[in-house]
């Protein structure tokens, strides 16, 4: 599963071949949950992707629980069902990672003029960033209505696109 050479020693083995021989040892002792904290430092892209393919289907197989702790957010975007987010030893948000996601979007409105923009946007909006007659809106709830506002601006172009974990944890991370 692995590729972990059989005749080398655990002392002889790299930083990256350790963490996949814990992880492997962890699996096959058949746990209903697992508690994995940075299961994938010290592998190299290939590995990681084989290592979260892993997960992913023993997860799938044997129904195993898995607490993933981990700052690689691309990663746990791949292969969580639901996530926390802890800030200073806090829960600052949980749920369903389709629903989380689900529930964030990303606006961009092009102002015919930098001067159109309003100073409040509506209920919702999270973040604004403004470059010239560029305004980026992040908004948490409500986006169908401050999509509509922003439509209401004469000569606005609105556009939209989908919200990354790694922004849904820096607005909670900085606004705590």
């Amino acid at each position: 599963m692995f590729d972990l050479p059989l005749k080398r020693r655990i002392p002889d083995l790299s930083k990256g071949m350790r963490s996949k021989l814990m992880l492997l040892l962890a699996i096959c002792r058949g746990a209903d949950l697992l508690i994995l904290d940075e299961p994938t430092d010290g592998l190299d892209p290939a590995a990681i992707e084989d290592v979260l393919r892993e997960l992913v289907s023993i997860a799938a197989e044997t129904g195993t629980t898995m607490f993933f702790s981990s700052h690689q957010l691309p990663e746990v975007d791949l292969v969580a069902d639901h996530i926390g987010i802890i800030d200073q030893g806090r829960m600052v948000m949980s749920g369903s990672l389709d629903d989380i996601k689900a529930s964030y979007q990303q606006l961009r409105v092009v102002l015919r003029d930098e001067r159109q923009a309003p100073s409040r946007w509506g209920d919702g909006v999270k973040q604004v960033k403004q470059e010239g007659r560029v305004v980026s809106l992040l908004v948490s709830h409500n986006a169908e209505a401050v999509a509509a506002a922003a439509q209401a601006i004469p000569g606005a172009v609105v556009e939209r696109y989908p919200v990354t974990l790694k922004e849904i944890f820096l607005e909670h991370v900085k606004s705590h």
